[in-house]
Parts: structure tokens; sequence; C-alpha cells
């Protein structure tokens, strides 16, 4: 969880980013840093001449651009992140006592839950899917035996 204060002389508030805001701003700067790379190759490889190409011009002329455009890039895409204000909240107040022990029993509760699952219902589950496999593999044996015999028959 960032922390971010936004204080002046009058109040110091106090913002969380959300996982949600930074999950969102982490993929689309992926997306971004994707496309402008790309761009930025493609264009590198139209304009150096054919008789200039080689792996190491095209390499260092990549990470030149990359890395001198993706500083200012990334400024740009903070301040206009820091602009909008979904996904920020003023900082959460702490759980009280009441909230604790719900949030405990809630968990508690839950992995009981899984627990019985894995250990009483998956066991039950696994021996009837054998049970169900051992059937039809011997009726299919069965099946495969009498064909055979009644061809041998005709």
């Amino acid at each position: 969880m960032l922390i971010i204060d936004r204080g002046n002389s009058m109040t110091n508030l106090k913002f969380t980013e959300l996982r949600r805001r930074t999950l969102v701003k982490s993929f689309l700067w992926r997306i971004i840093g994707v496309v402008w790379t790309w761009v930025g190759a493609y264009i590198i490889l139209l304009f150096v001449p054919p008789s200039r190409k080689s792996a190491a011009l095209i390499a260092t002329l990549i990470v030149v651009y990359h890395h001198s455009t993706r500083m200012v890039m990334y400024y740009a895409y903070e301040r206009i992140w820091a602009s909008v204000a979904w996904g920020r909240d003023i900082m959460p107040r702490p759980m009280s006592r009441r909230e604790k022990i719900l949030w405990s029993i809630g968990t508690a509760v839950a992995l009981g839950i899984i627990f019985f699952l894995l250990l009483g219902v998956h066991p039950r589950i696994k021996a009837k899917q054998f049970a169900n496999n051992k059937v039809h593999s011997i009726s299919e044996g069965r099946a495969s035996a009498s064909s055979h015999w009644k061809r041998r028959i005709h």
C-alpha cells in the first residue's frame, strides 16, 4: 500500500493507493512500454540503410531510443496518474477489536472448510473416480473380448 502525503498548511491528509489502482497502472505502463519499444524498433529498422545494418548497431540504437525516451514518458505517465482520483482512498482507520475478532473467525472458518475439502471430500472423490474407471475398463475389456470371439465364430 503506497501512502501519499497530500498536506497543506490547514490539513494533512494521507491517501493510500489501492491495489487495483497499482495493478491497472502497472498493466497500462507495460502495454505502453511494449508498444512504444516495438514502434521505435520498427522505425529504427526502417531508417537504417541496408548497407549499415548490423545487429550491434540496431541493438545499440534501440537501447538508446528506449532508455532516453522512457524516463520522460514515465514522468508524464506518473503526472497524469497523480491527477486521477480513481483508486485512491483516505488512509484507512485501524480495525476495531470487534472487526479483528470477526476477521479472525472468518479466516479460521475458511481454513476449516478448505481442510475439510482437502482431507475429507477429495479422497472420496478420487476413490469414486478410481472405482468408476476400474468398472469402465473391465466392461470395455469384456466388450472387446466378446466382439473378438464373435468375429472368430462367424
